[in-house]
């Protein structure tokens, strides 16, 4: 699973819009987009606070992966 598939079954299973998502993680709306779109990645530090923000709302990162394949 590619990362812009992954934050967006994540921010799917947690019900927020990009907008909404962008908020939690203080970034804008249209990082979130052009990361779902796979316009651009996210840097290592915005992955580990992206990984921080499911572990702290309890999204399995590993479940959501194997969902996929």
């Amino acid at each position: 699973m590619d990362f812009g598939l992954l934050i967006k079954c994540v921010r799917k299973e947690l019900g927020l819009s990009q907008e909404q998502l962008a908020r939690e993680l203080n970034i804008s709306f249209s990082t979130v987009n052009r990361w779902e779109n796979g316009k651009t990645n996210p840097s290592h530090m915005a992955k580990e606070i992206f990984f921080k923000f499911c572990a702290n709302n309890n999204v399995d990162i590993k479940k959501l992966k194997k969902g996929d394949a």
